[in-house]
């Protein structure tokens, strides 16, 4: 008898240890939620750094039909790096539509462009995902775009992550990796048009003292190398030697116990001239807090890309093409930032 009645207590027991590992578990991830990523390490210093913003819920992407006279004709964009390039401030009310923009979305359906472009709802590739998305550059360079070509359509390919190094952007084609994810959903919108660039802002991942915060894999001495790799061998996968790189330069920052190497970093990104690529400006630009941009900021940045695209593309001499992008290279480099493709 004495056995019988111990068993409903044992299980209640086993019960309770379980549920106390559960909890304890949950606690942990919160833990290690709040302490790893770089704005997490800055709030921790006393630096104004507010979360992402959040959605207020789930809601489905507007998936569309590409209509039929854009179909197969629209000028694709990849949109790489890190949360400068998603996009992190609040998204303001009434936003305008932009009927001649489509988003790849991170689910592989085309949607309506709207912000976050970068939504994370229903995301397949969860190396990328960023479910703090907000207001970001790259409708204000598709609108700038199109101001140029009245008559195209664009679409942009998310692919950038929050807090990735240089380092995660090599080559490495697995799914799992940021690099095999971008190259794989660049192939997969490709039947949409043709790819006609890259935007890339990252680096502020980088500045960071890899001695003091190693989980990050900071490079910050050999930045512009690993850069020069990324585009050389995105363009090799993509098969587009000349596709047109356009990547922004970090602009100014409110850390300098954390982020001590962000002027190499700018260094690193000046000293870049590579072929068919060019550098805007962004250290003119207000701040929403201790790195990212304000929403009129992120609309400055959104043109700068834009005219530093046309730019690019008017250099560029008349000669065969590899997939929509002209394969002969200017004699100068575009790497090295001026001022016609920063403070306008």
């Amino acid at each position: 008898m004495s056995l019988t009645a111990a068993e409903p207590r044992q299980r209640h027991l086993l019960i309770l240890v379980a549920c106390t590992a559960v909890l304890m578990g949950a606690a942990t991830g919160a833990i290690v939620q709040r302490v790893y990523g770089v704005g997490n390490l800055l709030r921790s210093a006393g630096i104004p750094y507010p979360h992402a913003p959040t959605p207020e819920g789930p809601r489905p992407p507007e998936a569309i039909e590409i209509p039929e006279a854009h179909r197969g004709q629209l000028l694709l964009f990849l949109l790489a790096g890190q949360s400068n390039m998603v996009g992190w401030a609040p998204i303001p009310e009434n936003q305008p539509d932009y009927p001649r923009v489509y988003v790849f979305g991170n689910d592989y359906r085309w949607q309506a462009a709207r912000e976050p472009v970068d939504d994370a709802y229903n995301q397949v590739d969860v190396v990328s995902e960023d479910r703090g998305a907000g207001f970001g550059p790259s409708l204000a360079f598709a609108a700038a775009t199109l101001a140029r070509a009245p008559d195209s359509a664009i679409g942009l390919v998310p692919c950038a992550k929050s807090s990735s190094a240089i380092l995660e952007w090599q080559r490495d084609l697995s799914d799992h990796s940021l690099y095999g994810s971008c190259l794989k959903r660049a192939r997969a919108a490709s039947p949409a048009g043709r790819l006609e660039g890259v935007l890339f802002f990252q680096g502020e991942t980088d500045a960071l003292d890899p001695e003091t915060h190693p989980r990050f894999q900071s490079r910050p001495t050999e930045w512009a190398q690993y850069f020069a790799i990324f585009v050389r061998e995105l363009r090799g996968d993509l098969g587009q030697p000349s596709l047109p790189f356009i990547f922004a330069q970090i602009g100014r920052h409110t850390a300098p116990q954390d982020l001590r190497y962000w002027g190499l970093i700018q260094e690193q990104q000046e000293s870049i001239s590579l072929p068919m690529t060019a550098m805007i400006t962004t250290d003119d630009l207000a701040l929403l807090d201790g790195l990212h941009f304000t929403a009129d900021s992120y609309r400055a940045i959104g043109k700068r890309f834009a005219d530093a695209y046309w730019a690019l593309r008017e250099a560029e001499p008349p000669g065969p093409t590899d997939g929509g992008v002209n394969t002969c290279r200017p004699t100068s480099g575009w790497g090295t930032g001026t001022a016609g493709l920063g403070r306008q």
